[in-house]
């Protein structure tokens, strides 16, 4: 796995942060690498929410799968490593295809009150653990996570067991907003809230959840301004990066507190658009999750109108792939990392 650490230089690192007026200085960015995707992810409404490495290839989570297809069937998509690399190394200019995953969500859907979408995925050989945003009758947001078998043979597809689904409740009780970030850790599966602004959430909580037992313990999490909306798996020092994304229409960011902006900086395109755009560390030491001491990879902005980040994964020495939803359209992007 790919080892980043505070002693790693990469692009988004700034040392210095206050000019002599007292304002902010300016810190590096990283530019991220678009990678053009065919039909039918090539759509706005793909909305893509999460990314996962499953059996070295790399399956890309549709929040609503249904919507992409003509038959009623949900497929989520997945893609070759190789292809994805021949593209970042310029061998091949074509988009790539993804392929498809029938999933049989049997009667998952019965089961939750008001389904509202995927919004995570973690995977480990043909095992996987999925996050669902739903409604209750009171109208009140919750998660789901539950766990599928994943089969890559002639017809690849997913079958959930709906018989192992595990509710989690809201902590900031904000409209629209669940557990967007699911990591796999040893017998568990760890849940990470979306908000975990002070303002909303005054002791901020992951989910720990025993595959075997399905138990539900927390670990400590740190408050943060702004959403988490997806993490990549851990490294051999329980070490994971988890996208930390501000959007510009988003009322409850405006006046969130900052912390990292005044000791790291800002980026050129941050303090030019008015959305935040980047990866923060984290590292799990035990029932404790704490963010590192180090600067964030600030991603470089091209537009006013932010990307929703909502899935991102390691690519082993390489740096990260990321992926959007719809706003403003469905993107794949690759983010450099330089050792």
């Amino acid at each position: 796995m790919l080892k980043l650490t505070s002693a790693v230089l990469f692009l988004s690192i700034s040392l210095t942060i206050l000019a002599a007026d007292g304002t902010v200085m300016e810190a590096e960015e990283t530019a991220v690498q678009m990678i053009r995707l065919a039909a039918p992810l090539d759509q706005d409404k793909a909305e893509i929410s999460g990314l996962a490495w499953c059996q070295g290839r790399l399956v890309l989570l549709p929040q609503y799968p249904e919507r992409l297809s003509d038959d009623g069937i949900s497929y989520f998509f997945y893609l070759e490593r190789q292809e994805i690399l021949n593209y970042i190394d310029g061998v091949s200019t074509q988009a790539l295809i993804p392929k498809p995953i029938r999933v049989d969500q049997k009667d998952l859907r019965k089961a939750i009150t008001f389904f509202d979408g995927f919004e995570a995925i973690a995977c480990h050989d043909n095992k996987l653990w999925l996050s669902i945003e739903a409604l209750n009758v009171l109208g009140t947001y919750q998660s789901f996570v539950v766990p599928g078998v994943i089969n890559f043979t002639q017809n690849p597809d997913i079958k959930i067991d709906q018989e192992s689904l595990v509710q989690l409740k809201t902590q900031s009780k904000l409209r629209n907003i669940g557990d967007e970030a699911i990591i796999l850790q040893g017998d568990g599966v760890i849940a990470i809230h979306e908000v975990n602004d002070a303002r909303a959430v005054k002791q901020a909580k992951a989910r720990l959840i025993s595959r075997r037992s399905q138990e539900i313990s927390e670990l400590a999490f740190p408050n943060l301004p702004y959403r988490i909306t997806d993490a990549t798996e851990l490294d051999d020092e329980q070490r994971f990066w988890a996208i930390n994304y501000k959007y510009s229409g988003d009322k409850f960011s405006r006046n969130a507190t900052d912390h990292l902006v005044s000791k790291f900086g800002q980026g050129a395109s941050h303090k030019k658009y008015y959305n935040v755009e980047r990866l923060l560390e984290f590292q799990i030491e035990g029932e404790n999750i704490r963010l590192l001491d180090q600067a964030p990879i600030q991603l470089k902005m091209t537009d006013v109108e932010g990307r929703n980040w909502e899935g991102i994964v390691r690519l082993k020495d390489r740096g990260f792939l990321i992926a959007t939803d719809k706003h403003p359209a469905t993107l794949l992007g690759f983010v450099p990392v330089h050792k």
